[in-house]
């Protein structure tokens, strides 16, 4: 505990904390309670509570044009925050405490955002079952860093043949290609590797099988 000679106020050490510096902290870096303890010097406790502040007074951001960006974060296996992120501004546009996701949840977040007048220009999710199907009249797209982590469970993080290789690297370049760009690539590695990937293994049945 210190105590300023001048105002007499006295207070921890560790860096003072800000309550919405706090919350950004939390919600964009990604940051633990433990670790956001760490760096302000205080116990988790103090962190839950300054950032139940931060949410208690929460007001939606309602733009002119937006692009959306939709996701659903849990914390343990009943409860879930659905945010709307203005991908431009870095606001949140919607908040909804959830115990499930569900495609109807997202729906009702972006049809709250065009009853208050919000031109949703594109929206980018998880790509969950359906909810792409869904989203009609407006673009639309997988968030690349889930395609990257649906594309990592099969080829792993460190492929073992050199095709798997050279898939992986092509697509962690994903985010700075353009569409036409990357489409132009994967072509190319799909013919370089065409007669890999034809390959046919015969099973004992008789049938056969992609090797």
């Amino acid at each position: 505990m210190y105590k300023c000679h001048v105002c007499g106020r006295q207070f921890q050490g560790g860096r003072q904390i800000d309550d919405k510096s706090c919350w950004a902290s939390y919600v964009n870096g990604k940051l633990t309670y433990k670790e956001l303890a760490a760096m302000y010097g205080c116990s988790a406790r103090t962190i839950s509570r300054r950032i139940s502040k931060v949410t208690s007074e929460f007001v939606p951001a309602y733009p002119k044009e937006a692009v959306v960006i939709m996701d659903t974060t849990y914390f343990g296996r009943k409860f879930g925050v659905m945010l709307f992120q203005d991908a431009g501004s870095g606001r949140i546009l919607y908040r909804k405490y959830v115990r499930n996701e569900t495609n109807e949840g997202y729906m009702s977040g972006l049809q709250v955002l065009k009853d208050h007048g919000v031109d949703i220009k594109a929206v980018v999710c998880d790509g969950r079952a359906g909810l792409l199907e869904g989203i009609i009249g407006i673009p639309a797209q997988m968030c690349q860093f889930h395609q990257l982590q649906i594309i990592r469970r099969t080829l792993t993080r460190n492929p073992q043949l050199l095709a798997g290789c050279e898939l992986l690297s092509l697509c962690l370049t994903m985010k700075s290609s353009t569409k036409a760009e990357f489409s132009r690539l994967f072509d190319e590695w799909c013919g370089k590797w065409k007669d890999f990937l034809d390959e046919r293994t015969v099973l004992v049945s008789g049938k056969t099988t992609y090797t």
